[in-house]
């Protein structure tokens, strides 16, 4: 038996944990799932399974992840970020799914999280989603605004800045975003937290407010060092540049290392960051660039109105500007002859 144990724990140690992380961070969730399923011990890994979840949950396959948790937590009682993932994806599950069984699955996810913090006292992420629980969810479902103050109260003993995004998360539940805002003006940190300035720059795109959101995000992007926190500032960073004017070639850049890291990945955000790019590159008159850039997305099955008539508009955009690009290289006579050539035929 311990020969066995011994050779079960080597065959673990040999797993690549960071090659899975990386998959899962460049939302390669296919693959991921692909190569993780053909591992003969990975239900006896609670890194991987915690990766595996990740995975399902970021896909919105929330019913796959709830059956996977449901086995992770079980064989792993110990393990709080599996704990964590469990409650929270009965929460989800609870606020999309049917109203008889919400409540009851809203309890077992608020106990998996209290569990979590249980086995994990520092577990800051799910401290945060038992007081954005508490402060959303109606009193009959379990919610207690009373409570979610008071754990607010006691985490801003331990960690000012998580604390800091409680309160935050407490005022925006109850839609008051310019206090909100107020709040991280007069309390961030020096140096600033990213994940803080990424709020801020969320709170401050929702007020209208774009050269404030559009420094707060470039701000965020360079204090992040979770990869998908400083990814998700540089779509923002391109995003406003279109819409709020903001500086294009700052826009352009950040777009252009958000397409290199989720190239060929399952990043859903990925046809709106090139049409963004492909808008900023025609603006600075680079229409070679954009119209490659639109060429990419003309085969891309998008359902969304939006997108769909920013694209028909860029499109025409781009055809009028290389149809008058043409026109004024051809010779004078040329055109003349075009003109009149064309005037017979009307006639």
């Amino acid at each position: 038996m311990k020969a066995l144990l011994l050779l079960i724990a080597s065959g673990l140690a040999t797993v690549d944990v960071p090659h899975y992380e990386q998959l899962l961070a460049k939302a390669q969730y296919t693959e991921l799932e692909h190569q993780l399923v053909q591992q003969d011990n990975y239900k006896q890994n609670a890194d991987l399974l915690v990766i595996y979840a990740r995975a399902l949950i970021a896909q919105k396959r929330l019913e796959d992840a709830n059956t996977l948790l449901n086995y992770a937590v079980e064989a792993f009682p110990q393990n709080s970020e599996l704990a964590y993932l469990g409650g929270l994806s009965k929460i989800r599950l609870a606020s999309d799914g049917n109203v008889f069984s919400a409540k009851d699955r809203a309890a077992r996810g608020v106990a998996l999280l209290q569990k979590a913090v249980s086995l994990k006292p520092d577990h800051y992420a799910a401290r945060q989603a038992l007081i954005d629980f508490y402060s959303i969810a109606p009193a009959a479902a379990g919610g207690d605004k009373a409570l979610a103050l008071q754990m607010t109260e006691q985490l801003a003993k331990e960690s000012p800045a998580q604390a800091l995004l409680a309160q935050t998360r407490v005022l925006l539940n109850d839609n008051k975003p310019t206090e909100a805002l107020a709040l991280l003006n007069s309390m961030m940190p020096d140096p600033p937290n990213a994940r803080l300035l990424a709020r801020k720059a969320q709170i401050e795109n929702e007020l209208a407010e774009f050269d404030a959101a559009f420094h707060s995000y470039k701000q965020a992007a360079e204090y992040a060092t979770d990869l998908t926190d400083k990814y998700n500032a540089l779509y923002h960073i391109g995003r406003l540049a279109v819409i709020a004017d903001q500086d294009a070639n700052a826009g352009i850049k950040a777009l252009q290392q958000y397409l290199q890291f989720y190239h060929d990945t399952e990043n859903k955000t990925l046809p709106w960051a090139t049409l963004r790019l492909a808008q900023l590159m025609y603006r600075t008159g680079d229409t070679y660039e954009a119209t490659l850039l639109v060429s990419n997305l003309t085969h891309v099955q998008v359902e969304d109105e939006e997108f769909n008539l920013i694209l028909v508009s860029l499109l025409s955009a781009l055809k009028a500007k290389q149809a008058a690009e043409i026109q004024h290289e051809l010779p004078q006579h040329a055109v003349d002859g075009t003109a009149a050539a064309n005037t017979k035929q009307e006639n």
